[in-house]
């Protein structure tokens, strides 16, 4: 062992041990020289450094303050840095954001970047491409969204007017569910089969026949007693049908069923 007025050495093999308040104001070094042995040094009041200090296997019965105010930007920046990991056995509160590059994918609830044994609080928004439920994964979740319906007629939205028009939208994985309620100022000159606008557009699959919620000032033609709404599958539009009800016979509403000012309102749903 050295003692000099600034320096404290531990060397061949010795083991110091420290028992006192040590302040590097002035540039003090506690450490072990190059072949040295152990220095095991037990601070029994403050330690201070304004330096970079550095430690092998540290024991605090109190609070260690970090004052670096420097934000983490790798696994190498931030006002503390340790090649290891961390354990910790208590609560941990932290006033920043929480940055994790590991990429690894979760199949189970001990596989991913993050794993608990518990469960999660969140207060806010989750932002994620999909969430796995033991086996089936949920891929996109749109929580209630506005969306402003259209009708066409033989495709073409020219000279319709509204004197009401609105909607909304719920998407839950590959199932959109819409409401709305559409009354017109004019229906235009157009000729053709009846449209409405999607708010998304429909997979490729098979898509459903919605009953249509209510209409005023809608003839429907003879025999027929129900308005539907018939999602075209891969589209961005669905047809407007009347039915005959127990029968499921179908035809297309054209501009002859509409006056200037009918009304239609309902639900319906498809997949996406």
């Amino acid at each position: 062992m050295s003692l000099s007025p600034n320096e404290l050495v531990a060397t061949n093999g010795s083991s110091v041990q420290v028992s006192c308040s040590i302040a590097n104001t002035n540039g003090c070094n506690l450490s072990v020289a190059s072949g040295g042995g152990t220095l095991n040094a037990t601070m029994t009041q403050d330690l201070s450094s304004s330096g970079n200090p550095q430690f092998g296997n540290v024991t605090a019965t109190g609070q260690i303050n970090a004052s670096g105010t420097t934000d983490s930007t790798s696994t190498s920046t931030g006002a503390i840095i340790t090649a290891g990991g961390v354990g910790i056995a208590g609560d941990t509160y932290i006033g920043g954001q929480i940055n994790n590059t590991n990429t690894t994918d979760s199949t189970s609830t001990t596989t991913g970047a993050i794993v608990t044994p518990g469960g999660i609080g969140v207060g806010g928004n989750i932002y994620t491409p999909g969430i796995n439920f033991g086996g089936s994964t949920l891929s996109k979740y749109a929580s209630t969204t506005s969306w402003t319906p259209y009708l066409a007629i033989g495709g073409s939205t020219a000279g319709i007017t509204y004197s009401n028009q609105g909607g909304s939208y719920i998407q839950i994985g590959s199932m959109v569910f819409c409401s709305f309620a559409i009354n017109i100022s004019s229906k235009g000159t157009n000729t053709g089969n009846l449209t409405i606008t999607l708010p998304i557009t429909s997979s490729t699959v098979s898509q459903p026949v919605c009953n249509l919620g209510a209409w005023g000032l809608v003839a429907l033609n003879t025999g027929y007693v129900q308005a539907d709404i018939a999602v075209n599958a891969n589209s961005s539009y669905a047809n407007i049908n009347q039915s005959t009800g127990a029968t499921n016979a179908y035809l297309n509403m054209t501009q002859a069923n509409l006056t200037s000012t009918s009304g239609l309102w309902g639900s319906f749903w498809y997949f996406v």
